[in-house]
């Protein structure tokens, strides 16, 4: 580690400090080595200070040291190791595995002298393949017989590893068990439109097969949407269109496209958390569901490689598919139903079944000087469905590399959070976000009065190209200014001038609404931010580094062959990107933990309102207008939000800073903005989402999406019959009645008034 003469220094008085050497003469001492040392920068600054009998300098100076020393301290080779270790076997939620790395992980945090680690369990229904007996499709002629089968595990190419035997056959988690045999329907990405298109087109779905391909919403809504049209059986794949873009001769181990014979695994089950036991946690005094009332999928679903699906697509029957249904495959995409050949028929056999187990979260913390019931809260999951080599492990391998530097920092300087930092490593999120709901469920109360952010990394990389973040509009300018400070992995970055993190993503992936700063997503659900935004109203960040925009997806995502050597040898050579993340993740969570005044960006939330305002006009105004329902309220309600936050900002000029009890006035407001969007019931229909300006759409449960409760209902309505229309627009009226309450009342969390 190298670090500056003022870094040195400002160790040296600390540590004098922590020694009980009084503040006056740590300053002097301090001061004189200033000008001992010639640092003629900070001379003129500190002489006055101490002229003016003002020590306050030593803590000016402590947040840029603090960022010096994480920058300095931040090990590449340490989170290669922890990948390593993580990877080393299968770790599928509810294993022994599981269990084996939430010991590691917490011996790991009790080592490196982190307070309060607890391995937290809970009882849930988790799902699992058959070890011998491997769920299979199969084509069968007219006599019953079989003319091909797909393969029921995935081929070991390269890493040693591939070929354990602890490797679990192809599976989606939560498909119902079936055997069932039928004509096969190609649905294209399975959404909503793709099945009206069908039927459009005069091919029913209903007692068929479907075939749909992964990519543009998340498996569970493919799913559900077929169970919902009456399929029989879903079998999911992944096109080389989008997962081989450069054909199927240039694919891994050479690089990082998906070979033939990859199957993602994955969950089917669209809620989250333990699904015996909705709203409350799944401790050993919870009321469960009996299964078959459980919010689970009715019907066998099955993922199968791309050579699979070849075998398949290349004998189906029907019309040719509309000319953007068709892939990558060399075989003429046909619709369906059935194949060519007369009596031929598709079987597909399904053994997954659910299983009651137990999962593992891990928590420490890191405790607050002075205010030690704040919780900057840093997760990121542990299970994976294979070896997970970026998701999660990626993120778990860097979030021990942020513990370390932050408990050195701690150890080597006296360094304290004026809040408490409280890291999370959450176990059976890929089932459906299953420990980090439970636990936001079990300790809902004390997370919604005190956790002040949420900040996640589901995996530190999925590429090494720029970085990527989804998150509220009151975390913007905190991961920008952190973005800012962190050096730039990419020498050839560097070499071009952009020397930051922020400078390179700036420049990568700019917000074309605000030009000279990056794009940040809204944030869906499909991680462990979900129940901290979405049920709780803390506001919620997830980063990682990204792929080039072009590149489709994560191409081996979920798959066997997500294996460490895929990280060590193509994605992160001398893990740099790793650090840079474990980097603006430290700096990031310091930022917020030791600011005295909470760091959000409320005139960044009153632009987003606006902005989401104007686009639900642009899109549906007329045809509101149409119905004689009026949006003045709605609108005067954005209105008075922006009203609210100019207010907060000028009182805030005000603020005496030295009154304990005003600094905590303001930060409990600040707090309370996120909050104020939550409604306890939810949205209408969708109890599981009670955050009215953020919650997902329910076509895509993994996009996010601004006034999701206004644009869902009015999406397609023209279609619909009238019957079906008055209900919509009656949801539409009920939601647009609530947003506009709770617009309102974050207007009111930023005065001092009642009314």
């Amino acid at each position: 580690m190298s670090l500056s003469p003022l870094t040195l220094l400002y160790l040296f008085s600390r540590m004098l400090i922590a020694k009980g050497i009084g503040l006056v003469v740590t300053a002097a001492v301090f001061f004189a080595a200033i000008n001992l040392l010639s640092l003629s920068s900070f001379q003129g600054l500190f002489a006055r200070q101490w002229t003016n009998g003002d020590f306050s300098f030593l803590a000016e100076q402590s947040k840029a040291i603090t960022d010096d020393f994480i920058n300095s301290e931040v090990n590449p080779e340490n989170i290669r190791n922890n990948l390593r270790h993580l990877t080393s076997r299968p770790h599928l939620g509810g294993t022994e595995t599981e269990w084996e790395n939430a010991q590691w992980v917490a011996d790991t945090w009790r080592a490196q002298g982190l307070d309060d680690v607890h391995l937290v369990p809970y009882d849930v229904l988790l799902s699992y393949p058959k070890n011998d007996t491997p769920n299979l499709v199969r084509i069968l002629n007219s006599a019953g017989e079989e003319v091909w089968a797909s393969h029921g595990w995935q081929k070991p190419i390269h890493a040693p590893e591939e070929s354990s035997p602890e490797i679990l056959p192809n599976f989606n988690a939560y498909s119902a068990p079936g055997n069932i045999t039928g004509d096969v329907v190609y649905a294209h990405f399975g959404r909503e439109q793709d099945f009206k298109k069908l039927e459009e087109l005069g091919v029913s779905v209903k007692g068929k097969i479907v075939l749909a391909r992964y990519g543009e919403v998340f498996r569970a809504n493919i799913a559900s949407t077929a169970e919902r049209q009456g399929a029989a059986g879903v079998l999911l794949y992944s096109d080389p269109q989008q997962y081989a873009p450069l054909g199927e001769d240039t694919v891994y181990p050479g690089t990082v496209y998906m070979p033939g014979s990859a199957v993602p695994a994955g969950t089917v089950y669209l809620m989250d958390g333990d699904p015996l036991t909705p709203f409350y946690p799944s401790v050993e005094s919870a009321y469960r569901l009996p299964e078959e009332e459980a919010s689970l999928p009715k019907i066998p679903i099955q993922p199968i490689s791309y050579d699979d699906a070849r075998e398949i697509l290349g004998r189906m029957d029907g019309d040719e598919a509309p000319e953007e249904w068709r892939g990558g495959l060399n075989v003429t995409y046909r619709l369906g139903p059935g194949f060519q050949e007369a009596g031929w028929q598709t079987h597909l056999q399904v053994h997954t079944h659910n299983v009651r187990t137990t999962t593992y979260n891990v928590v420490a913390t890191i405790r607050g000087s002075e205010e030690p019931d704040r919780y900057v809260i840093l997760g990121n999951h542990r299970d994976a469905w294979v070896f997970g080599g970026l998701d999660p492990s990626s993120g778990t391998a860097a979030l021990l590399e942020v513990t370390r530097v932050l408990a050195s920092l701690r150890n080597e300087t006296g360094w304290k959070p004026r809040r408490s930092v409280v890291v999370c490593s959450w176990g059976s999120e890929e089932y459906g976000l299953i420990g980090s709901q439970e636990w936001s469920e079990q300790f809902g109360k004390q997370l919604a009065d005190r956790a002040v952010a949420y900040l996640n990394v589901d995996m530190a990389i999925e590429g090494n190209y720029t970085l990527r973040t989804k998150g509220v509009p009151l975390l913007y300018d905190s991961v920008f200014e952190a973005a800012a400070k962190v050096p730039n992995p990419d020498p050839s970055e560097v070499e071009a001038g952009r020397t930051t993190v922020y400078d390179t993503w700036v420049a990568r992936q700019p917000d074309d609404d605000h030009p000279g700063r990056p794009r940040v997503k809204n944030v869906g659900s499909g991680s462990d931010y979900k129940s901290f935004l979405h049920n709780l109203g803390v506001p919620a960040l997830d980063i990682r580094y990204t792929h080039e925009p072009e590149m489709y997806a994560e191409f081996l995502y979920h798959t066997l062959y997500e294996t460490f050597a895929l990280v060590d040898e193509l994605y992160d050579i001398g893990f740099n990107f790793h650090a840079a993340m474990a980097k603006l993740w430290a700096i990031l969570a310091v930022d917020i933990a030791d600011a005295q005044l909470i760091p959000f960006s409320v005139m960044e939330y009153s632009n987003f309102l606006t902005k989401g305002q104007q686009e639900v006009l642009q899109e549906y105004g007329e045809l509101i207008s149409s119905k004689n329902i009026t949006m003045e309220y709605f609108e005067a309600a954005v209105t008075g939000f922006s009203q609210a936050t100019q207010k907060f900002l000028d009182d805030l000029d005000l603020l005496d800073t030295a009154d304990v009890l005003a600094v905590r006035r303001v930060n409990d407001q600040l707090m309370m903005v996120e909050r104020s969007f939550i409604d306890p019931r939810g949205l209408l229909g969708r109890p599981e989402y009670n955050h009215v300006i953020l919650a997902p759409s329910t076509s895509n449960s993994y996009s996010g999406t601004a006034f999701s409760g206004l644009t869902d209902p009015l999406d397609g309505i023209q279609d619909l019959d009238p019957i079906q229309q008055e209900a919509r627009w009656t949801q539409f009226s009920q939601n647009l009645a609530t947003i506009t309450h709770f617009i309102s009342t974050a207007s009111k969390v930023l005065s001092d008034d009642l009314w």
